[in-house]
């Protein structure tokens, strides 16, 4: 999923708590279904960084949320697009914490 934000509404910082809220970051998945941050910036990738260090000494666990510089997109297909608002998954119940 790629995101756009409006940093004035709402921080880095509280868009990656939603992320590791919104999953399980700690599963390793197959590729089309991983754990994953593309970063746009050094701010963004030290963010991230600061934020699995937190999430793994809270928790005593690693993280298998791989992070990556961004390049090239491409949009998933369209029976992809929007799942959560065309399944019964609903806000915070796919969390682990």
């Amino acid at each position: 999923m790629r995101v756009w934000f409006d940093p004035t509404i709402i921080s880095y910082a509280d868009l990656l708590k939603q992320f590791f809220r919104e999953h399980n970051p700690t599963q390793k998945s197959k590729c089309q279904y991983k754990s994953a941050i593309w970063y746009h910036s050094e701010a963004q990738r030290d963010a991230i960084a600061a934020a699995v260090k937190e999430l793994e000494a809270k928790h005593r666990v690693r993280l298998a949320t791989t992070v990556d510089p961004a390049g090239d997109w491409w949009d998933a297909e369209e029976y992809h697009q929007k799942y959560i608002e065309k399944s019964m998954m609903r806000r915070g119940s796919a969390g682990w914490w």
